[in-house]
C-alpha cells in the first residue's frame, strides 16, 4: 500500500500551528486535534518543524516551569523527517522506526500534504497480517 492511498482513506487533514504560537496555544491544539505532534507552519505547505508532547516535556525540563508563553519554535524539532506521498507504507514504517519517531509528515511535491502517525501504520499492518492469515487458512482447508 502506498502513503497516497492512507491520506486518500483517512483524509488529507494535517494538525498543524503556526511558529508564532505560544506553547500554550501549541498545547491547546494538541488537544483540540486529539493528536501527539503538530506540523509547524507558516502557509501551510511549508514545514518549518514539527512540535510533539515529547518536545513538550523536554522543553520543560530545559526551561523550567514558566514557559507557557514561550513560542513554539523554542520547542519544535527542526530537523523533520518526511516521507513522499508515493512511498510506500513499509518506507513510512522504516523511517519511523530508523528515526524513533512517531508522526512522519507527508510531502506532495515538496509541499505539506498529510501526515503518517504510528497508529496509521499499525492499522494498515495489522489489516496485512489478517489478511494474510486469511490466506493461510483457506490453503490449510483446501479451498485456496
Amino acid at each position: 500500500m502506498r502513503v497516497e492511498n492512507l491520506i486518500k482513506r483517512k483524509g488529507g487533514f494535517v494538525p498543524v500551528i503556526g511558529a508564532d504560537k505560544s506553547l500554550t496555544e501549541a498545547i491547546g491544539q494538541l488537544k483540540i486535534d486529539d493528536t501527539g505532534a503538530l506540523v509547524v507552519t507558516d502557509d501551510g505547505d511549508t514545514i518549518l518543524g514539527i512540535i510533539s508532547e515529547e518536545n513538550i516535556v523536554r522543553g520543560i525540563e530545559r526551561f523550567g516551569r514558566d514557559v507557557v508563553d514561550r513560542p513554539v519554535t523554542d520547542f519544535m524539532s527542526t530537523k523533520v523527517v518526511t516521507c513522499d506521498i508515493g512511498d510506500s507504507m513499509d518506507e513510512a514504517m522504516a523511517l519511523m522506526d530508523h528515526h524513533q519517531i512517531r508522526h512522519v509528515p507527508v510531502v506532495c511535491d515538496g509541499k505539506l500534504c498529510g501526515i503518517v502517525a504510528i497508529h496509521d501504520v499499525l492499522r494498515h499492518r495489522m489489516s496485512e497480517l489478517k489478511l494474510e492469515a486469511d490466506a493461510l487458512k483457506e490453503y490449510v482447508a483446501g479451498r485456496g
